[in-house]
């Protein structure tokens, strides 16, 4: 089994454990009788625990290899499910922080670890190819796992849902375990590994956030986070009220426009590489979730809202291609570099999703959503008239 097809499989085994819980999360939680604020806050703490544990993850696992550390990760994963299963609030914020730990673990490692294994014996590949195409795949999988979970699965007994995932990273534990032993030489996890991880941090932190291009663009990279930040976590909300047996077909939709997404970035991949493009798509989908707040169709809600999915998907293709072509300065600080941008994108998105919760509780979804569409606009719009003074300076 070569690297890029053993990517693409553990991606799918991956996809298929997230998409029997993804669709019903929200709307799990709620059935357990936690208001809004609390959910918020449970993702809130996610991402907090996320923006802890992000560098110090990153730094670990270029010390000790991909292979302990997505193993590291699926162990975390389990544990955090099997406490999503009790109803009690504290247990609900410790599933969340472990749930963070194997993310921190998971987020950009594979990615890494694949260019960097490539790069090593000389072997070129596509990036972007890759990263559309692994999109494209997991996409295919979530829209039917997600769809099968939501309609049947949740309706027949809610918890079923979380168990399915479990059982799904256990598999994916073993397959890590078996066939990534033969693709990587597993370091062992040791004292001098983890003084090493420091110095790499160090390393890191310099190439980074000592240049100010690399701080705007990490700043525009979260950007497409924060629009998102209600649409993600709150579609399964927003069309219960409309119809309780839809959140299947929506998961559907969703999955097939972000196949689409990736189908056109495929194909469009040299034209979409510009940062003014990343801009552009933007004020899209601003344009899609504000027709989207105020039109009140049901159907016209379900196409705007796919639209808005094809096009954070472009976006997200992007900001991953970008930060490897872009942001990152050195293969031996990759992992690193990535694990940098996402703490950053953490430290936002938790502090705003705490604030999210409780803003719904207060005016409700849709205004919600429009208070941080604002905030989008403001960041976009100061970005835009900085780049134009400059260029008129020159």
């Amino acid at each position: 089994m070569n690297n890029t097809k053993f990517y693409y499989l553990y991606n799918i085994l991956f996809t298929v454990a997230l998409s029997f819980f993804n669709p019903i999360l929200y709307i799990y939680l709620l059935s357990k009788d936690f208001s809004f604020a609390e959910v918020g806050l449970y993702l809130s703490i996610f991402w907090l625990a996320s923006f802890m544990t992000e560098l110090p993850c990153g730094a670990i696992t270029d010390n000790i290899g991909a292979k302990n550390s997505i193993l590291i990760s699926m162990i975390f994963r389990v544990v955090g499910l099997i406490l999503l299963l009790s109803n009690s609030l504290i247990l609900l914020y410790i599933s969340a922080i472990l749930s963070a730990i194997a993310e921190s673990f998971q987020s950009g490692t594979l990615t890494s670890w694949l260019v960097n294994v490539n790069n090593k014996n000389n072997e070129e590949i596509d990036i972007d190819k890759v990263f559309s195409r692994t999109s494209l795949y997991a996409l295919f999988f979530s829209a039917v796992i997600g769809f099968i979970s939501a309609k049947y699965v949740y309706v027949y007994f809610k918890s079923l849902s979380i168990i399915l995932s479990m059982t799904v990273f256990i598999i994916s534990f073993l397959f890590t375990y078996v066939f990534m032993q033969k693709l990587e030489q597993t370091q062992k996890i040791s004292i001098e590994n983890l003084k090493g991880s420091l110095v790499t941090v160090k390393n890191s932190l310099k190439e980074t956030l000592y240049v100010k291009s690399s701080i705007f663009l990490m700043i525009l990279f979260v950007v497409p986070s924060i629009l998102d930040l209600g649409p993600s976590n709150q579609w399964q909300a927003v069309f219960e009220k409309l119809d309780t047996d839809i959140i299947g077909y929506v998961w559907v939709g969703i999955s097939v426009s972000g196949m689409l997404g990736s189908v056109i970035y495929e194909k469009l991949s040299n034209r979409l590489s510009k940062l003014h493009i990343l801009y552009f798509f933007v004020i899209v989908n601003l344009g899609m979730l504000l027709m989207f707040i105020f039109i009140q169709n049901v159907y016209a809600r379900f196409i705007l809202f796919m639209l808005f999915i094809v096009f954070f998907t472009l976006m997200s293709i992007q900001v991953s291609v970008f930060m490897h072509k872009y942001l990152v300065k050195s293969d031996e600080n990759r992992t690193t570099t990535v694990s940098i941008f996402y703490t950053f994108e953490s430290i936002i998105v938790a502090i705003l999703l705490s604030v999210n919760g409780v803003l719904t509780d207060k005016v409700g979804i849709e205004n919600t959503w429009l208070a941080y569409m604002a905030l989008v606009g403001v960041i976009i719009l100061s970005f835009m008239f900085v780049k134009l003074k400059k260029r008129r300076i020159k």
